[in-house]
């Protein structure tokens, strides 16, 4: 039975479904197989399927169908490149518009005081809430700048930014996560030392999608999957 929300419901199920890799790169999307398996019709998927379109985790090719973004090294250094764009766009808005508090902010650094790198027999549900409770403060600070736009751009890549730094931490196994470069950012924006906390935020991202080009070994590859490929 199908019910207000459904749609919605969909693209964050088939959106985790595709940053974890359960279903993988470069797949085609075998849309009744795929609306068997959800128990739903196909109509609500196809809509689904266009918002994932919209954020690149989907690719439409006519006469044949739908099928999960391949991922690369040189896609990835161009997400980057528009994260480091937006974000440090968005802490010059926050300049022009002298915001007094960033308790948002202060709320996503008290949740990853303490984060640990989940080990890699842990459940996928813990290894995705630890990549996702990292990747809410940058989604908060382009937020906070309050031009819509701005941040509707952002989400477009956020899912394909997870997907990344999802391979990269739990295929090479990475020990460790820079909780210091968040605190400074914040820091700064406070103390409305807005030139810094610019710079702290492109050399986060800078560093990041480094740490991600230099770990770029078998993660980058892609077997097939039953449930998707047509």
């Amino acid at each position: 039975m199908e019910f207000p929300g459904l749609t919605q419901s969909l693209v964050g199920i088939l959106r985790k479904k595709i940053v974890i890799g359960e279903i993988e790169p470069g797949q085609k999307i075998n849309e009744i197989a795929l609306a068997r398996s959800l128990n739903i019709s196909r109509s609500p998927l196809r809509e689904a399927l266009k918002t994932l379109e919209n954020e690149r985790l989907v690719i439409y090719t006519p006469r044949k169908g739908n099928s999960v973004s391949n991922i690369s090294l040189e896609d990835l250094s161009e997400i980057f490149q528009i994260r480091e764009m937006i974000e440090c766009f968005a802490i010059g808005l926050l300049e022009k518009k002298s915001i007094q508090t960033y308790e948002n902010l202060d709320l996503c650094i008290e949740r990853m005081i303490g984060l640990e790198v989940p080990s890699q027999s842990a459940s996928t549900e813990e290894k995705l809430n630890y990549v996702e409770t990292l990747s809410e403060f940058h989604l908060e600070l382009v937020k906070a700048a309050g031009n819509n736009r701005l941040f509707d751009s952002y989400v477009t890549i956020h899912s394909n930014i997870n997907r990344y730094v999802f391979i990269y931490i739990f295929t090479q196994g990475v020990s460790e996560h820079r909780i210091e470069d968040h605190l400074e950012i914040v820091k700064y924006l406070k103390e409305k030392k807005y030139k810094e906390a610019g710079l702290a935020a492109k050399n986060h991202v800078r560093q990041a999608c480094i740490d991600l080009l230099a770990n770029k070994g078998g993660s980058m590859q892609s077997k097939p999957n039953s449930l998707v490929h047509g």
